[in-house]
């Protein structure tokens, strides 16, 4: 997944490459539940990452990165409207991701 990223190290490209890789992730590879002030049921469909700082080392891509999404509140229908069944609480965590960029593989920390 972030092979693409990985390959635009440096470019314009960069960015795009890796918010994509986040996005297609498996929401429980990212550390959002630490961050999370309500239920920690996250809507993976709102996760929308940006690039804060980044640095190359020898071995490391290192990033730190914001991830706003939001987290659902789930409510009653009691006055029989079903938009009040699901409620979504706008959230934000700071995480660290290092690709090592032999390998490719990823690791992530909340900061």
């Amino acid at each position: 997944m972030f092979d693409k990223a990985l390959a635009c190290w440096g470019s314009d490209d960069f960015p795009r490459q890796f918010k994509q890789a986040i996005k297609s992730l498996e929401l429980e590879a990212l550390p959002l539940k630490d961050c999370c002030n309500h239920s920690a049921v996250i809507d993976q469909t709102t996760i929308e990452p940006i690039i804060l700082s980044s640095q190359e080392t020898d071995q490391n891509i290192q990033i730190k990165a914001g991830v706003f999404f939001c987290e659902v509140l789930s409510g009653c229908a009691c006055s029989d409207d079903p938009s009040q069944a699901k409620i979504l609480e706008n959230s934000y965590c700071e995480i660290s991701v290092t690709i090592d960029k032999n390998s490719g593989i990823v690791e992530f920390t909340n900061v």
